[in-house]
């Protein structure tokens, strides 16, 4: 072999620079244009060859290291936007989760003031209505108390007339002459023959009847005064008198009397 010719390389070496030379290509930007076709798959056109013999070791491997290097950059720099992208995901699931959350909180926060509101609204519904009662029970004892007095007033205003006609009527009795005896014990005789006492009352209770009648002997009135005994006795004297009306007619309108006050015992 001739002395001057340069060694030829191993086969190996070789195709080691042939991979390495294709990553260098493309960390070159070396253009490669593609071509679509409907029936065909890329073509590669004016790619340009490098001349492997005058690429040496060291300088593939230095190239490998940067290419590696780069690599590396660009796997942290893909891994850091990922995790930046997870992180960006996660802070917008929080902060969705958050305005879910405040949203809930509010509409909860709402839910409570409403029936809080309701809650007041009918307190002050039932104090009103607790006070419009006490008002109208308060009024309605001032009425009855009012009533009630001026019922007593009467009461003891018709005891003191029914008194004072008493005493006026005793004090006329004493005076009274003949013909006014036999037409007040007329009147007295018609009213007990009328009277039908209850056997099971007691009999022997005094009772003045205050009758009011007019001159045709039409009774139109009857009370009773000053007596103990008990209802049955009492209405059955009342109904005496009813029963006698008309009673005797006054023989003069001088012995007529309008009130004719007659006291009654019941038969023994």
């Amino acid at each position: 072999m001739n002395s001057n010719k340069k060694k030829k390389l191993p086969i190996t070496l070789k195709v080691l620079i042939a991979h390495l030379a294709i990553i260098i290509l493309l960390d070159l930007n070396i253009s490669a244009y593609i071509k679509k076709d409907s029936n065909n798959f890329n073509n590669v056109k004016n790619a340009q060859f490098i001349n492997l013999k005058s690429i040496s070791l060291e300088e593939i491997q230095r190239k490998r290291a940067l290419i590696e290097e780069k690599k590396r950059k660009l796997e942290a720099l893909k891994k850091k936007r990922k995790k930046e992208e997870l992180s960006k995901k996660k802070k917008l699931l929080a902060e969705k989760k958050k305005k879910a959350e405040d949203a809930k909180r509010r509409k909860l926060e709402e839910k409570k003031r409403k029936i809080e509101k309701e809650k007041e609204k009918k307190k002050l519904a039932e104090e009103k209505k607790r006070k419009d009662i006490q008002k109208l029970k308060q009024e309605e004892e001032e009425k009855l108390a009012s009533y009630e007095l001026e019922k007593l007033e009467n009461e003891l205003k018709e005891i003191e007339r029914l008194e004072a006609l008493i005493k006026q009527q005793n004090i006329r009795n004493a005076q009274l002459s003949d013909a006014e005896k036999r037409y007040i014990l007329a009147i007295r005789s018609k009213i007990e023959n009328n009277w039908l006492i209850p056997h099971d009352t007691n009999r022997d209770k005094i009772c003045t009847a205050i009758v009011n009648q007019l001159p045709s002997g039409k009774v139109t009135s009857v009370k009773i005064h000053g007596c103990t005994a008990d209802p049955l006795y009492i209405d059955s004297l009342i109904n005496a008198v009813w029963k006698s009306s008309p009673l005797p007619v006054a023989p003069d309108i001088e012995v007529y009397q309008e009130n004719i006050v007659l006291q009654f015992e019941g038969p023994q």
